[in-house]
């Protein structure tokens, strides 16, 4: 024997209301915490970027310091990157893979400026 509200159409209807609700509570924040996750990729990728970034301007702060010291050693010449990487060792390089080029005594990056 069943009971007699298992019956009834008002009960159904409040349960299907209820269920429908559910689902609903359920992508809605489901949506947003998959934009909240989205958002701290971007934000983590932003700074590995940064970094990267600050550690090529820093290596390139490097690299002018030893073309400084080179003019001392050898006046009048000017250095090429071979010719450093040669008397003062491996010269670092861009974390994201860019090619050092010499302007003078500045030291340029292909992918950071």
């Amino acid at each position: 024997m069943t009971p007699r509200f298992w019956h009834s159409e008002s009960g159904f209807g409040f349960v299907a209301v209820l269920l429908a609700m559910l689902v609903a509570a359920v992508l809605y924040f489901g949506y947003f915490h998959l934009q909240n996750v989205t958002g701290e990729r971007s934000t983590a990728t932003n700074a590995i970027d940064n970094s990267r970034a600050f550690a090529c301007r820093t290596n390139r702060q490097q690299i002018e310091r030893q073309i400084t010291m080179w003019q001392v050693n050898h006046p009048g010449e000017t250095p090429t990157l071979d010719a450093l990487d040669a008397e003062s060792g491996p010269l670092p390089s861009c974390p994201q893979g860019g090619h050092y080029s010499l302007s003078g005594k500045h030291v340029l990056c292909s992918i950071h400026r």
